[in-house]
């Protein structure tokens, strides 16, 4: 089991909700989930992972990190973030992100994508 399914079974008991009613409540089956605290779930959306964390009152340790702190945040992510003055917890959302296994490669490819989620999440 990884960490963040052990935290999200852990949390589901201490609210004593079933598999079933945390399912409902964020848009997912109840196989997803129970796939999820078992660790067996691969490629998590972030969109699953923060309905998860927000429904639940998680943080993620991970979340805590500062930019020079997390190892794999690409050059032109850095940058971005840096010109953008973006929050830790965008910048480690971001780094999360792939599309068929590819992440942008360019500061400007980062800003577009990020636009776009702001703009879907209703905050831009």
């Amino acid at each position: 089991m990884n960490h963040f399914g052990q935290q999200v079974r852990d949390r589901r008991l201490q609210e004593n909700l079933s598999q079933e009613d945390l399912a409902q409540k964020i848009g997912i089956s109840r196989n997803y989930l129970s796939q999820i605290e078992r660790g067996q779930a691969t490629n998590l959306s972030w969109q699953v992972r923060e309905k998860l964390s927000a429904t639940l009152g998680l943080k993620e340790e991970s979340t805590d990190l500062t930019l020079q702190e997390s190892p794999k945040l690409p050059p032109s992510l850095a940058k971005f973030a840096k010109s953008a003055k973006l929050p830790p917890d965008d910048v480690i959302m971001l780094a999360r992100l792939k599309y068929r296994g590819q992440q942008p490669t360019t500061p400007e490819k980062w800003e577009l994508l990020y636009s776009v989620i702001k703009v879907t999440m209703g905050k831009g």
